[in-house]
C-alpha cells in the first residue's frame, strides 16, 4: 500500500514538472462571463494532444498593454483577441477562429428605454447617427469608424456598460457569443440592461490566440490540438455546451434576423473565411 501511494505521489510530481506553463490574463471584471470559454479551449486543445499544462493568471490589463507585455515576453504568454493585419504581422498566432467567426455578428447591448429607437433601424444610414461604445484599442473600433459609424471609445471594459446604461452611448455592439451572458451577469446592478438582437451588425472578424512569434511550441500545440477537436467534432460539442455559447444553437434561430453587413478593411487576406470547418455562416436574411 505504501509503495502504491509513493508511486502515485511520484507520478504526480513528475507530471507536474513536465506540464507546460501558460500565463494568461485574468478576467476583465467579475462580470467577465466569457473568460472561462477561452481557458476551456486551451485545456481542450492540450487534452487532444495528450500534453499536461499549468495555467497561471496575470493581473488584468487593457488590451494594448497586454499585447505589448506578451510581445516583450513579460507577464503573459497567450492572449485571445480580435485580429487584424497589423497584429498578425507583429505577433505569432493560432489561425483558428475561436468562436468560428461568430464574434463578427454583433447584437446591441442597450438600455431598454432605447428599444423603440433600435426597432426603427434597418440600414447602415439609420445606424450612422447612433453613438456606439467600443474599446479604444480594439480592432472593432477601426472597422466601425471605416464604415462611418459614430464610435465613443473607452479604454476600460466595464465603463462601456456604465456608459450604455447612463445613455452616453446608445449601444455597445457585442458578439452574439458575448452579449447575453454579459447582460445576465449584470442584472442585479443594471436591471434595465438588455440585448437587442432583432438587428445584427456583421463584419468578418476572427478571434485568435496570440503569442510571441518565437513561441512556436505553443502555437504548434494549440493549432494541432484545436484542429483535432474540430475534426472529431469535440470543438462544436464544446461550443454547444459551454454557458457562454450554448444559447447560439441551433443556428437556425438566427435565420429571420435583419443584418447590416459592413466591410472589414483590416482583415488579413490569410483569413480563410470560406472554410466551413473554421467559420460559421448564419445565413441571416437581409
Amino acid at each position: 500500500m505504501k509503495v502504491c501511494f509513493l508511486f502515485v505521489i511520484l507520478f504526480f510530481f513528475i507530471s507536474s514538472a513536465d506540464a507546460e506553463t501558460i500565463k494568461v490574463r485574468a478576467s476583465q471584471s467579475k462580470f467577465d462571463s466569457t473568460h472561462d470559454y477561452y481557458i476551456g479551449l486551451i485545456k481542450l486543445a492540450y487534452k487532444k494532444i495528450n500534453k499536461p499544462i499549468s495555467i497561471e493568471y496575470a493581473p488584468y490589463m487593457v488590451q494594448e498593454r497586454a499585447l505589448s507585455e506578451m510581445q516583450a515576453g513579460r507577464l503573459i504568454d497567450l492572449y485571445w483577441a480580435g485580429s487584424n493585419v497589423e497584429r498578425e504581422s507583429k505577433l505569432g498566432f493560432v489561425p483558428i477562429p475561436l468562436v468560428k467567426g461568430l464574434l463578427g455578428y454583433r447584437v446591441f447591448t442597450i438600455n431598454e428605454k432605447f428599444k423603440n429607437k433600435f426597432s426603427d433601424i434597418n440600414s447602415l444610414e439609420a445606424l450612422n447617427g447612433i453613438p456606439l461604445c467600443q474599446g479604444q484599442h480594439w480592432p472593432d473600433t477601426d472597422i466601425l469608424l471605416a464604415s462611418g459609424l459614430n464610435v465613443v471609445p473607452n479604454m476600460v471594459y466595464e465603463n462601456m456598460f456604465r456608459q450604455v446604461y447612463s445613455g452616453r452611448c446608445k449601444a455597445f455592439p457585442r458578439g452574439i457569443n458575448e452579449a447575453y451572458s454579459e447582460v445576465e451577469s449584470r442584472k442585479e446592478v443594471m436591471p434595465e440592461l438588455m440585448v437587442f438582437d432583432d438587428l445584427i451588425l456583421h463584419y468578418p472578424f476572427p478571434m485568435y490566440f496570440f503569442t510571441r512569434k518565437q513561441n512556436e511550441k505553443l502555437i504548434n500545440n494549440l493549432t494541432k490540438g484545436l484542429m483535432l477537436a474540430i475534426e472529431d467534432g469535440s470543438f462544436n460539442e464544446y461550443m454547444t455546451k459551454h454557458p457562454a455559447t450554448r444559447h447560439l444553437f441551433p443556428l437556425s434561430k438566427w435565420n429571420n434576423k435583419t443584418i447590416i453587413t459592413i466591410n472589414n478593411p483590416f482583415l488579413s487576406n490569410k483569413s480563410d473565411i470560406g472554410n466551413t470547418k473554421l467559420w460559421v455562416d448564419l445565413k441571416i436574411k437581409n
